[in-house]
């Protein structure tokens, strides 16, 4: 074990655990002051391994993950927030995420020793001003992949197989989905499982747009991803036929099941299709406001999630392939079994073509 631990952890696993310095340090046995200057390496011996181990049972982590070496992230450029503004997620609550975020890392790369992903379609980069504008670039990808006119029947499986991971988060924060690219480890979009299927579905989209369109972050990069993703998922020249005659409230419930969006994206496509007028749009609002759909559209209008296979895959191999307990994997990723069981909860569906094999 190295003999310094590894201060950002130590600030990482404190925010996960939604802890104040003071709270920490009183429960470990220590002064405030002194915990202060180790979580900003202001002590020039380092505190004891005593200290760590209380610091450790404190927060609920196993020793060893203080001591590890791997590099801590900031937040990504776009969060893809629910029903609010990035900037009205409090503070503590973004911290949260953040630790969250580095903590799944800490994890994928741990174990991604084992594996190796191999891409079965082409992930392009298309400057988005370069491409023609984010509905440009949804055709492209479109064209890339090789999809067939109308819906995309899974596009889980699609962003699978062009060698994102996807992985679903029970965030604490009201955020539908977040992208997080670093240089060694593939892209991975987690999505919150506490979101309706018709939102996961159009959030993978609008990840898919970031990864595919932005590098940099500008003032219309949120705008350009939602663009994205109501063409790539309801493209234009396929969607106008099923818009034709009336559309009402009854057509867009139909529509939803056809094109596995939310009623709210299809109304969004309608108007910008020129399907419908601005006043028929402004009427649908405001009834769609009035019951309520808005924060949440009916229960019995929801179709079924699509469930990642690669993610889940890589923990079964090691549990299957591999050999090991349960208990050994949350070993490996310096996790507790409680975290673990949390973090990790698999899908009752078994995997069925992962993309990715054991590194021998």
């Amino acid at each position: 074990m190295p003999q310094e631990i590894n201060q950002s952890l130590l600030l990482l696993a404190r925010q996960y655990r939604g802890r104040s310095q003071k709270d920490v340090a009183r429960s470990a046995g220590i002064d405030q002051g002194y915990y202060s200057r180790i979580e900003n390496d202001l002590l020039p011996q380092g505190p004891s391994e005593d200290v760590v181990e209380r610091i450790a049972l404190t927060l609920g982590f196993p020793l060893q993950f203080f001591y590890q070496s791997d590099r801590v992230y900031g937040l990504p450029m776009s969060i893809h927030p629910m029903h609010r503004k990035k900037a009205d997620v409090g503070e503590r609550a973004l911290h949260q995420l953040h630790a969250e975020l580095n903590l799944r890392f800490l994890h994928l790369r741990r174990l991604f020793q084992a594996i190796d992903i191999e891409p079965q379609l082409p992930l392009p980069w298309i400057d988005v001003d370069d491409g023609g504008g984010p509905e440009a670039v949804a055709k492209a990808v479109r064209s890339a992949w090789m999809l067939p006119r109308g819906p995309v029947m899974n596009l889980t499986e699609c962003v699978e197989r062009a060698g994102v991971i996807v992985v679903w988060c029970d965030f604490s924060v009201n955020v539908d989905g977040v992208t997080m690219r670093t240089p060694d480890l593939p892209t991975c979009v987690f999505l919150n499982r506490k979101a309706p299927a018709d939102r996961m579905r159009f959030s993978l989209a609008h990840e898919l747009g970031h990864i595919v369109m932005h590098k940099v972050p500008t003032d219309d990069i949120e705008n350009e991803a939602n663009s994205f993703a109501r063409e790539f998922l309801m493209p234009s020249a396929d969607i106008r036929r099923d818009f034709a005659g009336h559309v009402n409230l009854e057509k867009l419930i139909r529509l939803k099941a056809v094109w596995r969006t939310s009623i709210q994206a299809l109304l969004f496509q309608a108007t910008c299709t020129k399907s419908i007028t601005k006043n028929q749009g402004t009427y649908l609002w405001r009834q769609i406001a009035r019951l309520g759909w808005r924060t949440r559209e009916p229960a019995d209008t929801d179709f079924a999630r699509e469930e990642p296979t690669v993610f889940p895959s890589f923990i079964k191999m090691h549990m299957t392939d591999l050999g090991y307990s349960k208990a050994e994997v949350a070993g490996i990723l310096h996790c507790k079994m409680e975290d673990f069981d949390f973090l990790y909860r698999l899908p009752a569906k078994e995997s069925q073509k992962p993309h990715l094999r054991l590194i021998k």
